[in-house]
């Protein structure tokens, strides 16, 4: 059985590379719009890994993260922030995975991806 992203991205046209790595790589890929989205989409379904983008609509990246870790059914799905630049990485200060997003796909993020999808 296939390992199962939920990209939670306002802006689908820069994950478009980290899709097709994915996607490549024999994962199953879900979307969403926003962070409420993809609370919503994950009570049908659990992803075994989150990617999200840390600005967005309705509803950061961060504060999607916090959700998750704050509720039992979630609790144990990894999410890893998708940053625009530097200073999108200090506002997440360590309390997540984050990484700068940008095609082609940074290796740093390709290797916490196949390290949280192998558990």
């Amino acid at each position: 059985m296939n390992k199962t992203a939920l990209i939670a991205a306002s802006r689908p046209d820069e994950s478009r590379a980290l899709t097709e790595w994915l996607a490549f790589n024999d994962i199953d890929i879900q979307t969403a719009p926003s962070g409420q989205g993809a609370i919503e989409h994950m009570t049908h379904g659990r992803p075994d890994i989150v990617l999200a983008q840390l600005s967005m609509d309705e509803m950061s990246g961060l504060r999607l993260a916090h959700y998750l870790k704050a509720h039992d059914g979630f609790r144990d799905v990894p999410v890893i922030l998708l940053c625009r630049d530097e200073r999108e990485m200090k506002l997440v200060n360590g309390q997540w995975p984050a990484f700068i997003f940008e095609a082609p796909v940074n290796p740093a993020l390709i290797s916490e991806l196949r390290r949280e999808l192998a558990n």
